[in-house]
């Protein structure tokens, strides 16, 4: 049997493309599902794991739970609490609006 290889690498590009295509709206989809609200910190609900974030668009409530990543307050979900007032940037999942980094900056004067 001949191998002819200029059809086995055209084969092989075409395999390539069609697989690069394929994943375009998977990568589209989780961009679009993840998001970034920032503004100022109203309130943390530790029993219901909910926290309240004022923005320009108005008040935005969040979940979280034991996997996302706090930095800025010390003592995690704690520390958090006793922050309200501080500037907030919350990366969140925007189908369940579950937070899954906030990160905690400086309370306004």
């Amino acid at each position: 049997m001949k191998i002819n290889y200029p059809t086995l690498a055209v084969l092989s590009v075409f395999v390539l493309f069609a697989g690069l295509i394929l994943t375009q709206p998977a990568l589209a989809l989780a961009q679009e599902k993840a998001q970034i609200a920032e503004g100022e910190l109203v309130k943390v609900d530790a029993a219901a794991k909910t926290l309240s974030v004022k923005t320009s668009k108005g008040e935005m409530e969040f979940r979280y739970n034991d996997q996302t990543q706090i930095s800025g307050a010390e003592g995690g979900v704690e520390g958090l609490a006793t922050q309200s007032g501080a500037q907030v940037k919350v990366h969140f999942d925007a189908a369940t609006k579950t937070a899954t980094k906030i990160e905690v900056g400086k309370r306004k004067p």
